[in-house]
């Protein structure tokens, strides 16, 4: 995560050198875009262990960075990878006290977003997305109880996005599920710098 965040630092810097004199509102049908995101998440999930079943909940941060593509100043496709720091919580599973619950979560998207309308400062959009999740869970300290998993995930989000020249600044908040178990639901906010190229 703190090398992740050093290159984002980085990023921040460097891409408005690349980015020219260019405006959010492209006359090109397609303009290529790179993204970084940061927010925080409140993550629940439902874990069974020693045939009983827990709901176990944390408040956690998680990081996004993305390449994209707009097209017609309305659509954005793009590849995201999200990064979340690790679930944890402790837990009672019938004669079991106390045991402990870790997950960790790395995502890997592809979304679509939609701008709705044509405003000059304030821009609302929505979006969806699916990809995988990459998860290594592990329950107590015996690591015969840990284990890696590779699940569906799924994603919405409802945003603003305020432009100013080359670049956006987004606002947003998402509802992500990640297929485990009974599954898994953060729901998350953001903000995120978006240049245009």
């Amino acid at each position: 995560m703190k090398n992740f965040l050093t290159t984002s630092l980085l990023a921040l810097v460097v891409m408005p050198v690349f980015a020219g004199e260019q405006s959010y509102y492209h006359e090109d049908a397609f303009s290529p875009y790179m993204a970084i995101r940061g927010g925080a998440t409140y993550s629940n999930a439902t874990y069974n262990f020693n045939n009983i079943e827990e709901h176990i909940e944390d408040g956690i941060f998680q990081a996004r960075a993305a390449l994209g593509l707009s097209m017609y100043n309305k659509y954005r496709i793009e590849a995201e990878g999200s990064f979340f720091t690790d679930l944890k919580d402790t837990h009672d599973f019938g004669d079991m006290k106390n045991v402990k619950i870790k997950n960790k979560n790395i995502e890997l998207m592809g979304n679509m977003y939609m701008d709705l309308g044509h405003f000059k400062y304030i821009q609302p959009f929505v979006g969806i997305g699916a990809g995988v999740a990459f998860l290594d869970t592990s329950i107590g300290t015996n690591t015969e109880n840990s284990n890696a998993n590779t699940r569906f995930s799924g994603m919405g989000t409802i945003g603003l996005a305020m432009p100013f020249g080359c670049f956006s600044v987004d606002i947003a908040g998402r509802y992500n599920y990640v297929d485990l178990e009974s599954g898994m639901h953060n729901f998350s906010g953001d903000i995120g710098i978006r240049y245009m190229f």
